[in-house]
């Protein structure tokens, strides 16, 4: 499976940098607890993973256990580098955990960096979101002023991860502003969740939709509030995508036999590697997920080309890495890059 990633690190003046024994300490620890969950990952029916929501469940509890989701309690200097590390040695085993692991992973994020002042007591939750219809042209869920904080209407799709998380970070719409705020993932007042859908991938994610009739959230549970527009701006510039169809590609490398396959298709993949962590380029970022996503494609299908008729079988990798290649990419879709996505193949 993907080696150990290694950190070179450039020290910083006037405060704790990444050389200090104490960082270097955090991060092997950190390498240790992946490390930990892999093999505890490993003793689970792998194969289900993916249709068995229990069985998912208690993938999520090894690794929300041992505080791999608790990035945010690191320099943020580093994050992003152990968040690659993060999903170069759990998404080969399951791209439905890693695809939970985004959506926490975001959620404590955005509650750092808003500096949400109950962000101590929801760190110790499992939280999910249900924000990227922010990204919407039109207003999506939409909000009146009440007496205790804001009454929401509206319906919210795709919803992961219902009865793994116990809350969720929503989005909203209040006037001119999209505000975040914390909302438990459960049936209550206002709020309707919908059967779960039936996926060709993740099915064990327990995707549902939220129908929001005047539901209230508490003025002590918004987390921010923006201009609108803001989160397309900020999202743009995230390479969480980018980092789990690289772990795909990973994945599917070290499925297979053939020598000059595995070095060409490593060659290429660690090129567009170095692409995605060398560019803060909203637009730049765009074209190298395309990129990426067609490498990783072709290193999928000529693999399973290569291994045969057996790659249809459950029990094997690769036909589930090409479903979840498609879940990873169908993640966070604007009209600029389905644009794109089209020109390309146009091209």
């Amino acid at each position: 499976m993907p080696a150990t990633l290694f950190i070179i690190f450039k020290p910083a003046q006037k405060r704790k940098t990444l050389l200090d024994p104490s960082c270097l300490r955090d991060i092997a620890l950190y390498t240790k607890k992946l490390n930990d969950a892999v093999e505890g990952i490993k003793q689970l029916n792998l194969s289900k993973l993916d249709t068995d929501t229990p069985l998912l469940n208690q993938a999520f509890s090894i690794v929300y256990d041992l505080g791999i989701f608790d990035l945010h309690t690191y320099d943020t200097k580093f994050q992003e580098l152990l968040k690659l590390d993060f999903f170069t040695k759990l998404t080969p085993y399951s791209g439905s955990l890693c695809f939970l692991g985004i959506q926490i992973l975001a959620a404590n994020r955005i509650m750092q960096s808003n500096q949400f002042p109950k962000a101590q007591e929801y760190y110790q939750k499992r939280c999910g979101i249900i924000i990227n219809h922010l990204r919407a042209p039109i207003t999506i869920v939409d909000s009146i002023k009440s007496e205790k904080g804001y009454k929401l209407s509206g319906r919210l799709n795709w919803a992961s991860g219902y009865k793994i998380f116990d809350t969720l970070v929503v989005g909203f719409h209040f006037q001119d502003q999209e505000m975040q705020a914390i909302m438990p993932f459960i049936p209550q007042e206002g709020c309707h969740i919908s059967e779960t859908d039936e996926t060709f991938v993740a099915n064990s994610m327990n995707t549902v939709h939220i129908n929001l009739d005047n539901y209230e959230v508490l003025e002590e549970n918004i987390i921010s509030a923006h201009p609108i527009g803001f989160y397309t701006q900020q999202k743009s510039l995230s390479k969480t995508i980018h980092f789990a169809l690289y772990a795909l590609g990973v994945g599917a490398i070290e499925t297979l036999d053939h020598e000059d396959f595995k070095e060409e298709a490593s060659q290429r993949l660690n090129e567009q590697k170095a692409n995605f962590m060398g560019s803060n380029d909203a637009n730049e970022m765009d074209l190298i997920r395309i990129d990426l996503f067609n490498l990783v494609q072709q290193i999928i299908t000529t693999g399973m080309i290569l291994h045969g008729g057996s790659s249809i079988l459950a029990s094997q990798n690769l036909q589930r890495y090409y479903r979840e290649l498609i879940m990873f990419n169908s993640n966070g879709l604007n009209n600029t890059l389905k644009d794109l996505f089209k020109g390309s193949f146009l091209d």
